[in-house]
């Protein structure tokens, strides 16, 4: 009998959070090679989750999602499949284009996916018929596709079929294939075996012989998302397909040793530098590479008491904002994208760690997020939506309120997050950075911060549009987006922070206790010697003592010369009107500057991108304070308050920060 979801992991109450000294070997050291080997399921008869011929499991699913989801394929069914050609891959290299091939491509395996699950919900023999031929068009495109690999991480123009790239999205189709194999597996076997042959081939071909053969990659040993992401879809597709038992073993002990590099990289505090959106694709995706192994192994290898682990899931409560809004440093979305955020898996993560935080936020995730994976897209692909439909714990629980917790520092990834109000969206919320600008998905955005009021973001990171040639090249830093002088940052004669490891925060302090919290730190490092900064202390504050809360950012500064400008710039979601001197109204907050040694210019940034668009509109606004006088050593603080509130002038406001702890 295939075991629910919610068996392969352990269950809400759990203690799962004292590792003890298990994990000193790491990962791959946890089970000796011989008995890792007897525990694991025996190549190719792995199966997680039930098949197309098991009609009581897939009768039981969601029935408003599988009404949804048949009526979507049903009306695609007709339309012809994507068409992916050469000269959309030849774009890439001529003009950085990513979108004109990568779109298709993954509108191919999104109705891939959909198909496959329509074939096992449909409820009429016709119906299952009819959408298990579609399906195997959708699986002999895949298979006839010259690569899986995207033009972008592609070496060459054009790929070479005898040398297979293996990134990202080539391991997600090999394990988008071997689970469709999975499921409709006794049909293809029956009815269509050269089918089954085939995805076995292919994926063995292109995904599992050029992980297992070649040498160390560049991902192999990094701690951005490409090493978990790629795993996870490796070892799914091994335990799905590898019908070699010592070539199963053997990658899955490679797999191991990649995750510990990973986990030496992941900041003990299990903050992910690379921003909420790609938490989905790297602590996500090493949950899945867990719970992959709990279930194949039949409970034997069990890392869930890793404390790091413990700490990864709570990311998502750390970065979350309000609603569907998320801290989005780095390259993320302040809005996700439908399909990024799973709360289903999220649910399981939680579980498995004992950690009752992120289970409730998963559950109150299912609000803006919904509770199946509809329609399935790339961040909820085939396997996540299965661990979603055939988990019984998450098909059980109700919608819950976010746990919104009071603020939280973490010390490694330097993020502080701060709210008003505990246990509510309503009021101030505060995120701020320190950091350094060689991180992953970096922007030049160290001393960057955000302000929301009742959950959704008014002083804002714009974050990134769509990905091109420039966006991972030497130009990076030419894309606004990426520049200093877009983030809540400020410039001494024009000139931005400067990207690299060595241009970090220093003297990185954080306060938090019941009256608020606090990041100080100087970000002078941050800027290249042309800016001329011997020192930039700033401190950013939430103070939630007392009748009227407020955000204080305090700015001091010892340059070595005076300059000939001095700017403070903002970003905000809507307009700021200046009312009054020395008053900005942003939406519902105002902000408090010095007028007699500032003056404030407001300008609009129009917004094409479609990314862009998607979270913010058709424009983002930002608000610069240039110095009248520019002295090399001054000071200035911004006071942040909501608009029915009456505060000081900056000049006579509270002092900056309790330090008392």
């Amino acid at each position: 009998m295939t075991p629910r979801t919610s068996d392969l992991v352990p269950g809400p109450d759990s203690d799962r959070r004292s590792g003890g000294n298990r994990f000193a070997a790491g990962l791959a050291g946890l089970l000796p090679p011989d008995e890792l080997a007897r525990a694991l399921t025996a190549g190719g008869r792995w199966q997680p989750y039930p098949t197309v011929n098991q009609r009581p499991a897939w009768t039981a699913v969601d029935q408003d999602f599988g009404k949804r989801l048949l009526a979507e394929v049903e009306n695609e069914h007709a339309a012809p499949w994507p068409e992916l050609t050469a000269s959309g891959y030849l774009r890439f290299s001529v003009d950085g284009n990513r979108q004109l091939f990568e779109t298709p491509y993954l509108q191919r395996r999104d109705r891939l996916a959909r198909t496959v699950l329509a074939t096992a919900l449909a409820t009429s023999p016709a119906d299952r018929a009819r959408y298990l031929l579609s399906a195997i068009d959708g699986i002999w495109l895949l298979c006839e596709e010259s690569s899986w690999c995207f033009p972008a991480h592609e070496p060459r123009p054009l790929p070479d079929q005898q040398a297979p790239t293996l990134d990202l999205f080539a391991a997600e189709t090999g394990a988008l294939l071997a689970y469709a194999a999975s499921v409709l597996g006794p049909v293809l076997r029956t009815e269509h075996p050269m089918v089954a042959d085939r995805i076995n081939r292919e994926v063995r071909a292109r995904v599992l012989l050029p992980y297992r053969d070649a040498a160390e990659t560049f991902w192999y040993d990094a701690g951005n998302n490409w090493n978990p992401w790629i795993h996870s879809n490796v070892l799914a597709a091994a335990l799905l397909v590898e019908s070699d038992s010592s070539g199963l073993v053997a990658t899955v002990l490679r797999i191991l040793r990649g995750l510990d590099h990973y986990l030496a990289h992941v900041p003990a505090d299990g903050g992910c530098d690379e921003g909420i959106t790609y938490w989905w694709c790297a602590g996500a995706t090493l949950f899945e590479c867990m719970e992959i192994l709990y279930a194949a192994t039949a409970g034997t290898f069990d890392a869930f008491a890793l404390p790091l682990l413990g700490r990864i899931a709570r990311y998502p409560v750390v970065a979350h904002i309000g609603g569907p809004w998320h801290v989005n440093f780095a390259d993320g979305f302040a809005l996700p994208r439908p399909g990024t955020v799973v709360p289903g898996l999220l649910h399981r993560f939680g579980r498995a760690v004992g950690d009752s935080d992120v289970i409730a936020h998963a559950r109150a995730l299912a609000g803006p997020f919904g509770r199946c994976p509809m329609p399935v897209t790339p961040g909820a692909s085939l396997g996540r939506s299965l661990g979603v439909l055939f988990d019984a714990d998450w098909a059980a629980t109700s919608v819950d309120d976010f746990p919104y917790p009071a603020q939280a520092w973490m010390p490694d990834t330097e993020v502080l997050v701060a709210r008003e109000h505990p246990g509510s969206a309503t009021g101030l919320f505060l995120a701020a950075k320190a950091g350094h600008n060689a991180e992953n998905h970096n922007h030049n955005d160290v001393g960057n911060w955000i302000v929301a009021h009742d959950g959704v973001p008014v002083i804002i990171d714009v974050g990134v549009g769509n990905y091109t040639a420039r966006t991972f090249s030497d130009e990076r830093y030419d894309i606004w987006t990426m520049r200093s002088s877009y983030h809540n940052l400020p410039t001494v004669d024009g000139v931005e922070q400067a990207h690299g490891a060595a241009h970090r925060a220093a003297q990185v302090v954080a306060t938090v206790d019941r009256a608020g919290a606090e990041l100080r730190l100087d970000l002078g490092p941050a800027y290249p010697s042309a800016a001329g900064v011997r020192s930039w202390s700033r401190s950013v504050r939430l103070q939630r003592d007392g009748d009227e809360p407020w955000i204080g950012v305090d700015d001091q500064w010892d340059l070595d010369r005076d300059p000939d400008e001095l700017a403070l710039h903002l970003m905000t979601a809507t307009p700021a009107r200046c009312d009054a001197p020395g008053v900005l109204t942003i939406g519902p907050l105002l902000a408090r500057f010095d007028h007699d040694r500032f003056d404030a210019r407001i300008e609009t940034v129009d917004l094409t991108d479609d990314l862009l668009t998607r979270v913010w509109g058709r424009a983002v606004h930002r608000v610069t304070l240039t110095a009248r006088t520019a002295g090399r050593a001054g000071s200035h603080r911004l006071l942040i308050s909501a608009a029915e509130t009456s505060q000081p002038s900056p000049r006579s406001a509270p002092p900056t920060a309790r330090r008392d702890q």
